[in-house]
């Protein structure tokens, strides 16, 4: 799209392409998150739509994808993309800012369908955006946050040699939640870039919607 160069941008690592969903493709990732992210009773995320009944769930997705585009700034963004393992939607990966130009931080996030879990498609995610965020937008640190009965999450952050950050407590539906903050630095990230090679297509179209 001339008018959204946003859908130029494009991942891809050794299993998985990370871009923009089209309507079908979202259409397919709602459903994605209807058949179930986190197991019954787990809560993994600050807001609890994952824990949603199915079809709530799969409407969420949709509408917030519809609101990161529409709410889009280079103050204030937040990138959802679509991952694709062999032509099928899987899951999402985040990465957002505040004041990126200012402040060069990012915050990483994702979650994939239950069926495509521990085959380590995580941690090829989370090493998109990492290097998207680092080499791609020059980023100077990026931040992580997962509960305390995360494992998966907390496991991947360890993989990049990821260090603690504080931990601090929030609501959700009523309920206390221990959520721990990591972090990585960019020269942190030359010494673990390697441990996935990702490649980086399309960011010279779209930069200037990101700094």
């Amino acid at each position: 799209m001339r008018h959204w160069p946003l859908t130029a941008l494009q991942l891809t690592t050794a299993d998985l392409v990370l871009r923009l969903p089209s309507d079908d493709d979202l259409d397919v990732l709602a459903q994605v998150a209807a058949d179930g992210v986190v197991p019954d009773g787990a809560v993994y995320f600050p807001q609890p739509w994952a824990s949603a009944p199915p079809a709530e769930r799969a409407r969420n997705v949709v509408q917030n994808h519809w609101w990161a585009r529409g709410d889009w700034t280079r103050e204030s963004w937040r990138l959802l993309l679509a991952v694709f393992h062999d032509g099928q939607v899987i899951g999402q990966q985040n990465l957002s800012a505040r004041d990126f130009a200012t402040t060069g931080e990012a915050r990483t996030g994702f979650w994939l369908g239950r069926r495509f879990q521990g085959q380590g498609y995580g941690t090829q995610m989370r090493a998109a955006a990492l290097a998207l965020a680092f080499d791609g937008l020059g980023a100077a640190r990026v931040t992580s946050t997962a509960f305390a009965d995360n494992a998966a999450s907390r496991a991947v952050s360890r993989k990049f040699g990821y260090r603690p950050n504080g931990v601090h407590r929030i609501s959700v539906d009523g309920h206390p939640y221990d959520a721990h903050e990591e972090v990585i630095e960019a020269a942190d990230w030359q010494v673990y870039a390697d441990v996935v090679p990702v490649g980086i297509a399309g960011l010279p179209d779209c930069i200037r919607l990101f700094r």
